[in-house]
Formats: structure tokens, sequence, C-alpha cells
């Protein structure tokens, strides 16, 4: 599966580089949506997730922000069942995807963790309840970190190579203020022809945790019903699936 190429912008090469080489989330995806379809994935990128699910024939809508990414989606995923959209997720109530209700909604990865804040997130939230099939699930991934001094950070780099270009990015540093992390990586380019830039990007990731997640749901109309774990692996922190649906649902299994 190609998720990025010679054409693609560059934004989507760094994404192949920094997030796609992490897999150990993906059967989970698998599990929630078997079964399942459509489904919506939130912050799909370049496809690590949709592309995924798509090629086992589940029927997929993925939604970014950044139209580069969801140009290059659309472009590489050819014949499978997968479309991308560009939009706002926190807007999502109001984003036309050409469907108006999904039995499974996800939001992999870092997403909750970079949308801007609790009021942002809870929009987010919000719209998943509106635009959730009745009997559906939605599936929330989150990060959960324990309190440090900001550092430098040793690790060797991730790297991908296309066509005789070769990318290499590494986290350099974390600063960590209590409610945020920031990490800062260090981005290498090597030309065909030997030449050589690199540069710097920072990512801040807003901290929370399952307890948070799991009221913020409830607000929203939502019902927390299942966590599942992820392990840390020798490259990424381990993460936490929180899984839902509707609230009322849960009332009505309660009262038959």
């Amino acid at each position: 599966m190609i998720l990025a190429d010679l054409d693609s912008p560059e934004v989507a090469v760094w994404q192949l580089a920094e997030s796609c080489g992490y897999t150990a989330d993906l059967p989970v995806w698998t599990e929630l949506t078997a079964g399942q379809g459509p489904v919506l994935d939130l912050g799909c990128g370049i496809g690590r997730v949709a592309r995924h699910l798509a090629r086992s024939g589940t029927e997929v809508v993925g939604l970014d922000f950044d139209p580069l990414l969801v140009g290059d989606l659309n472009r590489l995923s050819g014949d499978e069942p997968v479309r991308g959209v560009a939009g706002d997720a926190t807007e999502l109530a109001g984003v036309d995807l050409g469907l108006e209700k999904f039995e499974a909604i996800l939001a992999p990865q870092q997403l909750l963790h970079i949308v801007g804040g609790e009021v942002s997130r809870q929009k987010l939230i919000e719209g998943v309840k509106e635009r959730l099939e009745t009997g559906g699930l939605a599936a929330f991934a989150i990060s959960e970190w324990v309190p440090g001094e900001s550092r430098e950070v040793e690790v060797l780099p991730d790297i991908r190579e296309i066509g005789n270009w070769v990318y290499a990015s590494r986290p350099v540093a974390v600063e960590d203020d209590g409610d945020a992390l920031t990490v800062v990586r260090l981005r290498q380019i090597v030309a065909p022809d030997g030449s050589f830039e690199e540069s710097h990007d920072s990512i801040t990731l807003d901290r929370m945790d399952r307890h948070t997640l799991a009221e913020e749901i409830s607000e929203a109309g939502l019902a927390a019903v299942r966590t599942i774990e992820v392990p840390e692996t020798e490259r990424h922190i381990a993460t936490v699936v929180v899984v839902a649906c509707h609230a009322d649902e849960i009332d009505q299994t309660l009262e038959s």
C-alpha cells in the first residue's frame, strides 16, 4: 500500500515518515469496525487507518483539515472504497461528507490532543453524536503521560526513502508545561544529488486522560462503554481507546 510517492506534497511525505510507522492500533480499528459501514475516520491524513480498513472492503470516509493530505489520499487510494473530504472536525455537524450518518466514527492517534483545547474538543464530540447512527459506535484514541521536566531526547530517526530522496525525522526535545506537551522534531532531507537540508517542527499535545474524556463524552450525550489498551512499542507510548455509543441506548438497555 503506497501512502505517499514522488508526486506527494512534502506535508504528506513527513506524515508518512513520522506517523505511518505506527501500526499497533490497527487491529483495534479493524475489530471495532468489523461488519460496520460506512465508517468515518476523523483526522485521516494520508490514510494510515482509512486505507487499512478500506483494503478489507470497509467503506470509509476520511475527514482532514489539510486539503493537501486529502488530495493525496484520494489520488493514491485508487479503486479502494475510501474517500477523503477536507473539513474541520470541530465543525463536524455541518460538514458535507456525502452521508449524514455513520455506523462507526473513529478519532485515532493524536487528534483529540491537537484540536485546540477543551472547547474545541467538546464541539468535536458533540458533532460525533450528531453524525453517529443509532446503534453505532464512536471510538476516541488518547495518550496518557506522566508530567515531567522538559528534556532533550535521544532516539533513532524515523526514515523513509522515496525514489532517491531520503527523509529522516526524530524527536530531539520534549517541553512539558503540565497542561500540554510539545514535541520538537529535527527533520532532515537528503536529495538525490547528495545535497542536504534540515529544519525543526513541533507539535503541542493537550494533556488529558480517560476519565476526563469519559466526562466530555457524557456531556455531549454519548456514553463511554469500553476502554481498550494499546500497549507501548519500542518507539511509541501506550494509548487508550475509549469506545462510546448514544447515551439513550444505554438507558434503554437498562430499562429492558
